[in-house]
C-alpha cells in the first residue's frame, strides 16, 4: 500500500515539474521527458512490485492530458516497460548501465512512436526533420537527467522495500 502512495506522489511531483519547468527547457525542439525516466527507473528496480499497473495508469493519465492522440503515450510507456524488463534480465548486476540503455532506447522508441502516430493521423512531418529537431535532442536531454532520477527512485524503493537483515 505504501508503495502505491509513494509512486503516485512521485508521479504527481514529476508530472508537475515536467509540465511547468522542464517543458520550457529545450534543445532545438526536444524537451526531456521526466515521466519516461521515472517509469524506466521504477520498473528497473527488482524489489518494486506492480510496475505494470503504474505504467498503465501513468500512460492513461498522460494520454488524457497530452496533445498527442489518446493511445500514443500509453504505447510508448508500455514499450519502455517491456524494454526495461528485457534489459533487467540481461544486465542485472549493473543497474545504472541498464538505466542508460533503457532511457536511450526508450526515448528513441517514444519519439519514433509519436512521429509514426502523427504521420498516420495525417500530420505533415518528415522523418529526417523530426529526427534532427525533436528525437535526438530529446534523447540527449533525457540522458542528462538519468542519474538524478535513478538515484531518487533507487532511494525511494530502498526505503519502501528494505533488504532483510540476516540474523
Amino acid at each position: 500500500m505504501i508503495s502505491h502512495l509513494v509512486f503516485s506522489l512521485s508521479f504527481v511531483v514529476v508530472y508537475v515539474l515536467q509540465s511547468t519547468f522542464f517543458s520550457r527547457i529545450t534543445l532545438i525542439s526536444g524537451t526531456p521527458d521526466l515521466i519516461l525516466l521515472l517509469l524506466a527507473a521504477w520498473s528497473l528496480q527488482a524489489r518494486a512490485k506492480y510496475c505494470w499497473l503504474w505504467i498503465i495508469i501513468s500512460g492513461l493519465i498522460v494520454s488524457v492530458v497530452s496533445a498527442m492522440p489518446f493511445y500514443a503515450p500509453l504505447i510508448a510507456y508500455l514499450g519502455v516497460f517491456g524494454l526495461s524488463k528485457l534489459i533487467q534480465r540481461r544486465v542485472w548486476r549493473i543497474p545504472i548501465l541498464a538505466m542508460f540503455i533503457v532511457s536511450f532506447l526508450g526515448s528513441l522508441f517514444q519519439g519514433l512512436v509519436y512521429v509514426l502516430i502523427l504521420k498516420i493521423n495525417g500530420a505533415p512531418i518528415g522523418w529526417g526533420q523530426s529526427l534532427d529537431a525533436v528525437i535526438i535532442p530529446m534523447v540527449l536531454m533525457n540522458l542528462i537527467f538519468i542519474l538524478p532520477m535513478f538515484a531518487i527512485v533507487s532511494d525511494l524503493v530502498g526505503r519502501i522495500y528494505p533488504l532483510e537483515e540476516e540474523v
